[in-house]
């Protein structure tokens, strides 16, 4: 292992301070739990919109604006549409 240092404020050291107690551990290794338990759940986040775009392909969905793919931002966000 290696020795990280960080701040934190009063109340979550005190949160910190107190789950150790409540879990007879040292504030270190709940610490090191939380943020392994974080990390592994940020990891596993699909950020690549695949599961979305499975999930659109499923839908078999038919029609649609005929300029869709060009004018995007304009459906999407109401922007102004491209000619």
């Amino acid at each position: 292992m290696q020795r990280t240092q960080m701040y934190l404020d009063d109340k979550l050291r005190r949160d910190l301070n107190a789950l150790a107690k409540k879990e007879k551990k040292s504030m270190a290794q709940v610490a090191r739990d939380i943020l392994k338990e974080g990390v592994e759940k940020k990891k596993n986040i699909d950020t690549s919109g695949m599961q979305v775009m499975i999930a659109l392909s499923k839908m078999r969905l038919k029609g649609g604006p005929r300029d869709l793919s060009k004018n995007i931002d304009h459906y999407l966000y109401g922007g102004p549409k491209k000619k």
